[in-house]
């Protein structure tokens, strides 16, 4: 039985006491069942275990040492306490139970929901009350302990029977024994008991999803849960997918021996079915078994090799699919885009720069492949230049960035003048294969620091509430675009006076760079939010540290408006518009004064 069908069942069963008298309740310990038809379990002292193996003559035996059941579709193994065990037998079956009591001590059962209707003892002393609902057996003075196995008979009709153990310390005589299966004096303490559940059907060796485990895993040697593993529905080039499974029937008893599984994987995958915890050579497009409990691997076809492939792999127990699963196995590099990001930075040195620009890469399937080797990754050493020396990726891509790429530039004469621009290819070696993948050629310009800027807005005229963007353009000495590496607010931050409004949506810091904006190249941009009052105005941008790196650099004076966008008339514009309509009705009488005179 699963440990979820286990825990489930524990949880609902009641303890009452249904025994005359009963002294105390004191837990059982010893070995747990077997699962259903297993094997005897040996009894042992103050424990009631329950006759799991199943009656091949169709007939229960009451037995110490063999005792066997009919009807029995689970049970728990674990027994805890001993007053927590369960069972579920058809309302046709006959149930088997024994126990031991300690040296010295008489031993008891009672049965609630059902009848007694076979016993066997140790000793000779032993007795049944006149329902045939308690039966009791103690030792008669040749055995140190007494062991008494019943079989029990659920009463027509009920949906659940009770079957308790009992053991005390009395004189040693049929009429004492007699006392305590009669109920007349108390049976003693309860050891042990089990909660039989009563099914008019048989549901036995049939699939249960709510008791049966399948998932994604990662590796051969993860066990079934239940729950994919997180990215175990990606394969890496190389490698094989797994899939854990554990298939039980709604009593939780496994389906192992009991019917055929079936595995299939869709477009040509290898199927390959071994026992938990270990993987196979998955060969074959169908995989057949009678054990439902292992590792599902799966592999590309042969002729895939190497190139993107995905499958839809489909679990069936006797002929009914009950789980899919589908996987993405990743080829190796088939194509590669670079994108550039930044204009590089170009000192007086040769420098280095990360993220100038971001590399995305996919299989022959079109799926992205991330996590690659950086040193796999470099430049096609033809497109380097005297001013561009260098290129390689600086990290591997992830599942939300794409891998960053470093540009190496050439000394410059100063950290203001700039370099140039040069035309880059990339190019990515395949470990398996060793096939080589170049990427699309792209451009890279190499720039010194800011070292004039200019400022303006995206707008003349805005409305009250909108949004007025601010952008302040960075160039170096030779009038080229700067770096977005160079820190121009190194000491002193930017200041914007007399801008839309107070309420900025981004505003300036110390540290900034000229990184924004569509590139990230060369610009800085500052956003506020339009003030209510309309007029005329003018911002003053103000950069100090790029003012003291070139004394011609000023301060600049952008011109902006703000006016409302309604469509309502004053009293001025009425005013207006009547003295303009008076004066064009009497240029009308005037010339119709004149043209009648000319009668």
């Amino acid at each position: 039985m699963s440990k979820k069908t286990i825990f489930k069942r524990i949880s609902l069963v009641a303890i009452t006491s249904l025994g005359a008298g009963v002294l105390s309740v004191v837990p059982a310990s010893a070995a747990n069942n077997n699962a259903t038809n297993g094997a005897f379990v040996t009894p042992a002292s103050n424990v009631m275990n329950i006759a799991v193996t199943r009656s091949l003559t169709g007939v229960a035996a009451a037995s110490i040492t063999a005792a066997t059941s009919v009807g029995l579709i689970a049970n728990s193994t674990v027994m805890g306490t001993g007053l927590t065990q369960t069972a579920t037998l058809l309302s046709t079956g006959t149930l088997g139970v024994y126990g031991q009591s300690a040296a010295g001590d008489a031993i008891s059962f009672v049965v609630t929901g059902g009848t007694f209707v076979g016993s066997a003892a140790t000793d000779a002393l032993i007795a049944t009350n006149a329902s045939a609902t308690a039966i009791a057996s103690q030792e008669d003075g040749s055995d140190a302990v007494t062991a008494l196995s019943v079989l029990a008979r659920p009463t027509s009709g009920v949906t659940s029977m009770r079957i308790e153990m009992y053991t005390k310390t009395i004189a040693e005589t049929v009429a004492d024994t007699l006392t305590i299966a009669n109920g007349s004096v108390s049976r003693g303490t309860l050891k042990a008991a089990v909660n039989v559940t009563i099914a008019t059907t048989s549901a036995s060796g049939t699939y249960s999803a709510s008791e049966s485990l399948v998932n994604l895993v990662s590796d051969a040697t993860a066990a079934a849960t239940g729950t994919d593993v997180a990215g175990a529905n990606i394969v890496a080039n190389g490698s094989a997918g797994y899939i854990a499974i554990d298939l039980y029937d709604p009593y939780g008893v496994s389906l192992t021996g009991v019917g055929a599984l079936v595995i299939t994987g869709t477009n040509g995958a290898g199927i390959a079915f071994a026992g938990a915890s270990s993987a196979g050579t998955p060969v074959n497009i169908t995989a057949v078994s009678n054990t439902t409990s292992g590792t599902i691997t799966v592999g590309r076809p042969a002729a895939l090799a190497n190139k993107g492939f995905s499958t839809t792999v489909s679990i069936s127990w006797n002929g009914v699919v009950v789980a899919t699963k589908s996987l993405t196995f990743q080829g190796e590099v088939a194509s590669m885009v670079v994108t550039p990001r930044r204009i590089a930075q170009n000192l007086a040195s040769s420098t280095t720069t990360a993220d100038v620009f971001r590399v995305t890469y996919a299989d022959s399937a079109g799926n992205a492949l991330i996590g690659l080797g950086t040193t796999a990754t470099s430049a096609v050493s033809s497109t380097l230049t005297s001013l561009v020396t260098g290129a390689s990726i600086g990290t591997q891509g992830t599942t939300t960035d794409a891998a960053k790429g470093s540009i190496t530039c050439a000394a410059g004469s100063s950290a203001y003048l700039g370099g140039g621009t040069a035309t880059l290819q990339m190019q990515h070696v395949n470990s398996i294969s060793g096939t080589i993948v170049k990427s699309n050629e792209f451009p890279i310009s190499c720039q010194g620091n800011a070292y004039t800027y200019t400022a303006g807005f995206d707008r003349a005229v805005y409305t009250p509430g909108s949004i007025a963007t601010l952008t302040i353009t960075f160039k170096d000495r030779d009038g080229d675009l700067a770096n977005g590496y160079d820190t121009w607010a190194a000491s002193n931050v930017a200041t914007i006076t007399g801008g839309p409004s107070a309420t900025a949506v981004a505003i300036p810091v110390v540290g900034d760079k000229a990184d924004s904006g569509t590139g990230l190249q060369g610009i800085k941009t500052f956003q506020f939010v339009v003030g209510s009052t309309e007029g005329d105005f003018q911002a003053v941008v103000s950069v100090p540290d790029v003012n003291t790196r070139n004394s011609s650099q000023a301060n600049q004076t952008v011109a902006y408006s703000v006016k409302s966008a309604t469509t309502s008339v004053s009293n001025a514009d009425v005013l207006k518009s009547i003295v303009a309509l008076i004066a064009s009705i009497n240029k009308q009488i005037q010339a119709l004064q004149k043209l009648i005179l000319k009668r």
